[in-house]
């Protein structure tokens, strides 16, 4: 029987991912092709909308790491609440990355996901782990976030992760999932290189099997500074005669890419809920941060 909370909610949804290429720099053009592309999506009947990780900026930091300081936004701030406009005039969901600048904290900067519905702004997700130098920036620009939330839509709940959070530190997508998410939407910059358009769709579809739901890639599309991006934005989940399907998936050019999703089929507590033995791995896991601390072999770096 399914799970009575989410009687209220609608049966399905369907989802756009959306391939993007960045103007890098230009805030303005970049919200401007945004809002085009929701107006498209929204008559073709789509219900959220998602773009990639730092779509309203770019992603790459400049040498002198200021582009994204002259980029950054407060939630709610102009580019939000004009993208909030939009999403009530339309009657969708829309997610989209930017740099996020810190309201008691100015000089800290967050990548940083906004969750946009008819109703208005419902909050936003900060990365939790920067991609790593040498072939990453992203420390010298931003800072981490600290907070996993879930976010109520007409749907059901939803999740949001950002790019490095959902491909290498799965722990985050099982606790969304813990906390009620159905749906989980991961917006990223996946820079192209071999064999990537392989792993961003594999790994999409194994956090979708590992908690028995839904998953959303979104990807940058075409070259910025140094870094071109590859798309293949895709959409994974359970169907009614397999762990896991890959719904849709995208090219390497700017497009929607779009699947309906029945989410009757995945409010049912998943076989791995009712059977996981949350003692034993609450306790490894301690022993682990206990054994990291004291420097014993074996313990997480």
């Amino acid at each position: 029987m399914a799970n009575q909370k989410y009687a209220q909610y609608e049966k399905s949804m369907t989802v756009a991912c959306i391939n993007f290429e960045t103007t890098w720099g230009d805030k303005g053009a970049n919200l401007k092709k945004m809002k085009e592309i929701v107006t498209q999506a929204a008559d073709q009947g789509n219900d959220i909308i998602v773009f990639p990780e730092l779509a309203l900026s770019g992603y790459e930091c400049d040498d002198s790491f200021s582009m994204h300081g002259r980029n950054a936004e407060t939630i709610p701030g102009p580019s939000t609440e004009e993208m909030a406009e939009l999403a009530a005039s339309s009657n969708v969901y829309v997610i989209f990355g930017m740099p996020e600048r810190d309201k008691s904290e100015p000089g800290i900067i967050y990548i940083s996901s906004v969750v946009i519905g008819p109703e208005g702004i419902l909050g936003a997700y900060r990365k939790i782990h920067l991609s790593p130098p040498p072939l990453f920036t992203e420390a010298e620009c931003f800072a981490g976030g600290k907070e996993l939330p879930v976010f109520e839509t007409r749907f059901g709940l939803i999740g949001v992760q950002i790019c490095l959070d959902f491909w290498l530190y799965p722990e985050l997508t099982r606790i969304l999932a813990l906390k009620g998410a159905k749906v989980i939407f991961n917006t990223t910059a996946s820079p192209s290189a071999p064999g990537k358009p392989y792993f961003l769709v594999q790994q999409t579809g194994a956090r979708a099997t590992e908690n028995q739901i839904y998953t959303a890639s979104a990807n940058l599309v075409g070259k910025e500074i140094k870094k071109s991006f590859y798309g293949h934005s895709a959409i994974a989940g359970p169907a009614p005669s397999r762990l896991v399907k890959i719904y849709a998936e995208g090219g390497e050019e700017e497009e929607i890419v779009s699947a309906t999703l029945n989410l009757v089929i995945v409010r049912e507590q998943a076989a791995w809920q009712k059977n996981r033995r949350s003692a034993l791995i609450l306790e490894e896991l301690k022993k682990l941060e206990e054994a990291s601390a004291a420097g014993a072999p074996g313990g997480s770096e």
